[in-house]
């Protein structure tokens, strides 16, 4: 079986870098320079007309989005365990990866990406505050559940699809400036999950020069 995972640094391609590695899964990586402008490429559209990352290949077939990207590895690799057993654990993991994905995101894009929501330069600089807000609320929140789960993982008892979502979270914290002492638990947590091997292997990936880049 042959795998691609399309990734850019520091975006929400980080979980699907970590679960492929979590999972021992033997994948090439290619890394899309977003300022460039790569992901607007032809070659690039022909995979994910949608000019966002992640994407996966798989023999050939593309698969968009963090969390059907997450779950086809769980399901792909299920030694690993990235996705609880458990029925009810198991739809806890994907109703956090859904708000994830669905209110944390949203709320980063509109401090990052207001081009997305709005034409009007106006416009997009009154995003970022409500934007910081729902952020910082939502941060609030991972702290709360944080602080209320003794196991060292979200959900669980061992590293999930959901724990690799949460260091995303954790990087956009950090990428807005957010004071550590507002989310202690949380920043713990996270500092813990960024030393497992995995996890760092997939730092590796983001830090490796392109093929051009390196032969240039």
């Amino acid at each position: 079986m042959a795998i691609t995972l399309y990734f850019a640094p520091n975006s929400s391609a980080f979980a699907p870098l970590v679960a492929l590695e979590e999972a021992g899964a033997d994948f090439n990586a290619v890394r899309i320079d977003l300022a460039a402008g790569e992901q607007h490429t032809p070659a690039y559209r022909a995979i994910n007309p949608r000019r966002r990352v992640p994407t996966l290949v798989i023999d050939g077939t593309p698969v968009t989005e963090v969390i059907a990207i997450l779950s086809w590895i769980a399901d792909s690799y299920p030694h690993a365990g990235l996705l609880p057993d458990d029925p009810v654990e198991r739809a806890q993991a994907f109703a956090l990866m859904g708000w994830i994905a669905s209110t944390v995101h949203v709320a980063l894009a509109q401090v990052r990406r207001p081009e997305r929501y709005a034409d009007d330069p106006a416009v997009r600089r009154a995003l970022e505050a409500p934007g910081r807000a729902a952020f910082a609320a939502a941060l609030a929140e991972l702290e709360a559940r944080s602080a209320a789960t003794p196991s060292p993982f979200l959900i669980g008892g061992r590293f999930g699809a959901v724990d690799a979502y949460a260091l995303v979270v954790r990087r956009w914290a950090d990428s807005l400036g957010i004071d550590r002492t507002s989310f202690p638990s949380f920043a713990e947590r996270t500092d813990r999950l960024f030393d497992r091997p995995a996890v760092r292997r997939a730092v590796e990936h983001e830090t490796l020069l392109p093929a051009a880049a390196a032969a240039a």
